[in-house]
């Protein structure tokens, strides 16, 4: 298993809430739905 698999696994294991200050940046956004898709937060 690669360093950001275990990373992730461990993140999936170990749900947490992550506030996003910058709420309205589109890349805050994108990394927002792509951890929700993958169950990380």
């Amino acid at each position: 298993m690669t360093f950001i698999e275990e990373v992730k696994q461990r993140a999936k294991e170990q749900i947490k809430t992550i506030v996003l200050p910058e709420a309205e940046d589109i890349r805050i956004l994108e990394a927002t739905r792509t951890s929700i898709k993958r169950a990380i937060c």
